[in-house]
């Protein structure tokens, strides 16, 4: 079998050393270990960092002195959006990245004795950038270019949505433009494929780049570590005990508590980026809500795992504390992958309310925990949860409606027990369905198996 060799280019940093990452950079990690784990398969990788150092051969860290530049919105780690770089340092920036990326490649190369075959670009904006103008330089040197896929993220799509809308005076016409007349997605000439973990999410970058062929798109449901997000009944049986002993985060509110109140009944778990279309507001809305429904009979405890810039970390313990006066909502700020899945694990109910999630993979987690899920109807949950193992909640226009169904649709899992009733489909569906190793190897094949048309 001829060795095959894979080289991925990454947006955002891994989440190791301490470090926390965004959806993108999990995901890229992931998938460089299911390469790596493919018979006549070997995956190489560069991705950002402001701290993070590699020994790994196969992995090259892309020195920060700054923040990681992102797109739109926030991330764990950074809210230094490329539109805040002048045109001299955006310049300089890519042309650090390109020539970090061609060293990397031919490193690459040199040490398994073959050419790249594949280049995967993470987001549809610098990456596919960076790898088209490589492969031109390979092909006026007369080397044979490398295949292009583009996995298409969604701050990417926010940030050209935001653009061509012409509204926000943050995002004026500049990135799309360049892209544009690069050239980047016009036809199949320098990106070969694109691949999306969502419907929702392809629809939206056909919005962007029409004249992208509609055959050369992949539908690729996104994968979790089964390994890691796994039912775990010891978390369940010690649930009392575990959830006195977890550390809250530091709160501005001196109203906010600071130990979990060990008569609890329910848990209600989110994690999540302090972003407005997470819409972690509303959910705290319902918390306040059905909080009052335990006053006899225990305590429903809401957990909030993630975090965000620090005004956005004010407002939400702010909200919570001072406005709705919640006395069982609990911040646990950003957690590792184990605990994130420990705490999936002893909840009753993951509830995730974001508008138009471009996938939701932290419902396939809580699924994989044996936990089943609620969450909007847009975006990538609609793909994926049934009534067999959550709910989805209607969009509507009516803010006050919105957070009403919510609250019902979260007292009717505690009251019916979906944990017992739908958590045990939630774990099956997802390991059937949604594994890290099945979403690779389809890609593979997919890209083995297509001629281009």
């Amino acid at each position: 079998m001829t060795k095959q060799l894979i080289f991925q280019l990454g947006t955002n940093n891994w989440q190791r050393g301490g470090e926390f990452a965004p959806g993108s950079g999990i995901l890229h990690e992931a998938h460089h270990a299911a390469y790596n784990r493919m018979p006549g398969i070997v995956g190489y990788s560069v991705y950002p960092s402001t701290t993070q150092a590699s020994e790994d051969p196969q992995v090259r860290i892309f020195e920060l002195d700054h923040d990681v530049p992102i797109c739109e919105s926030i991330s764990p780690v950074s809210s230094y959006r490329f539109h805040s770089m002048s045109d001299e340092e955006f310049d300089a920036y890519v042309d650090r990245l390109t020539n970090f990326v061609r060293s990397a490649m031919a490193d690459a190369e040199a040490a398994e004795g073959v050419d790249v075959s594949v280049a995967i670009a993470h987001h549809c904006f610098l990456n596919p950038l960076v790898l088209t103008r490589l492969n031109a330089e390979r092909e006026a040197a007369g080397r044979p270019r490398f295949e292009i896929l583009c996995f298409v993220h969604g701050t990417a799509l926010k940030m050209f949505a935001h653009e061509k809308a012409g509204v926000d005076p943050e995002y004026p016409m500049r990135f799309l433009t360049l892209m544009e007349e690069e050239g980047v997605f016009r036809g199949k000439e320098k990106v070969d494929w694109c691949a999306a973990i969502s419907n929702e999410q392809l629809g939206t970058f056909r919005d962007v780049y029409g004249d992208f062929p509609r055959g050369r798109m992949i539908l690729s449901p996104n994968g979790y570590d089964a390994k890691v997000f796994a039912p775990d009944s010891a978390a369940i049986e010690q649930r009392a005990a575990l959830l006195e002993s977890l550390e809250l985060a530091d709160s501005p509110c001196e109203s906010a508590p600071t130990r979990i109140d060990g008569d609890v009944s329910k848990v209600v778990v989110f994690c999540g980026k302090f972003a407005d279309w997470k819409r972690l507001d509303a959910l705290l809305e319902a918390a306040s809500r059905y909080e009052r429904d335990a006053a006899e009979g225990g305590a429903i405890a809401t957990l909030v795992i993630g975090s965000g810039p620090e005004e956005a970390i004010a407002h939400y313990h702010r909200l919570a504390y001072e406005e709705l006066g919640l006395g069982h909502t609990y911040f646990l700020g950003p957690q590792p992958h184990a605990e994130i899945a420990r705490l999936n694990a002893l909840a009753d109910v993951g509830v995730y309310p974001s508008e138009n999630e471009p996938f939701g993979l932290v419902l396939i987690e809580a699924m994989g925990c044996g936990t089943p899920v609620i969450g909007a109807k847009s975006g990538g949950p609609c793909d994926f949860v049934t009534d067999e193992v959550g709910a989805l909640v209607p969009e509507q226009r009516d803010r006050h409606a919105f957070v009403e169904a919510l609250t019902a649709t979260i007292r009717t899992a505690l009251a019916e027990d979906w944990k017992s009733t739908k958590g045990p489909s939630a774990a099956e569906y997802a390991a059937n369905r949604f594994s890290i190793d099945r979403q690779c190897q389809a890609l593979v094949d997919t890209l083995r198996g297509r001629t281009k048309s």
